[in-house]
């Protein structure tokens, strides 16, 4: 399985959550970053391929184990297409699992129970918390990528015939885009990079920071 991470640019990522743009800007990367480390942490996964135009990612994941694809525009959409075309021709015949930049709870054992629920279906997805949106979507080999996200994805994803893991675990189902949806990914236990901007920031965040 090759992963698809796409990360929007770092000024542009997480507008919803209600801090300085400095600290958006930190917590995105760090969201980021943590995803990436979860998907290289999977047996499962045998390559991780990182969709961004930002030079500050680029920056962050130059040493780590992991291909990178450049995507100019901003939107979730393009990056995925620009995502699944650079996977097909490094891994052709490969399956691929596209997720998000903003799941700083996932571990590495979360990934590899969704991907092994995965294998039974062409095609699957897990909706985020809520239910209406989604996180990871996964297309076995030689299924082609279809990926609706944006508002009301789940449905979407479930018109399109792909099965709903509604039993993910939560920590693979919990993305970031308000204040409180990080009170509660804290709760859960975040990643080290996103632990180490909350203990190290000041004043808005350190209601977070353990």
């Amino acid at each position: 399985m090759t992963a698809v991470v796409p990360v929007k640019p770092l000024a542009l990522a997480k507008s919803r959550l209600a801090l300085p743009a400095e600290q958006r800007r930190a917590l995105a990367l760090a969201f980021a970053l943590d995803t990436i480390s979860a998907l290289s942490g999977s047996p499962l996964v045998a390559g991780v391929l990182v969709v961004t135009a930002d030079p500050d990612v680029k920056r962050s994941v130059r040493e780590w184990p992991v291909r990178l694809a450049f995507e100019g525009g901003t939107g979730m959409q393009s990056a995925v297409r620009a995502g699944c075309r650079a996977a097909a021709s490094w891994r052709p015949g490969a399956g691929v699992a596209v997720v998000p930049a903003d799941l700083p709870c996932l571990l590495g054992d979360d990934v590899t129970h969704v991907l092994m629920c995965a294998r039974s279906s062409d095609a699957a997805f897990v909706p985020d918390r809520a239910g209406t949106g989604t996180t990871m979507l996964v297309c076995t080999q030689g299924t082609t990528v279809v990926a609706q996200y944006g508002p009301r994805s789940a449905a979407k994803h479930r018109a399109l015939g792909l099965r709903s893991l509604d039993d993910a675990p939560a920590r693979a189902r919990h993305d970031v885009d308000t204040l409180d949806d990080l009170r509660l990914a804290v709760t859960l236990g975040v990643g080290p990079e996103t632990a180490a901007v909350l203990a190290s920031a000041h004043g808005a965040l350190d209601q977070f920071a353990s």
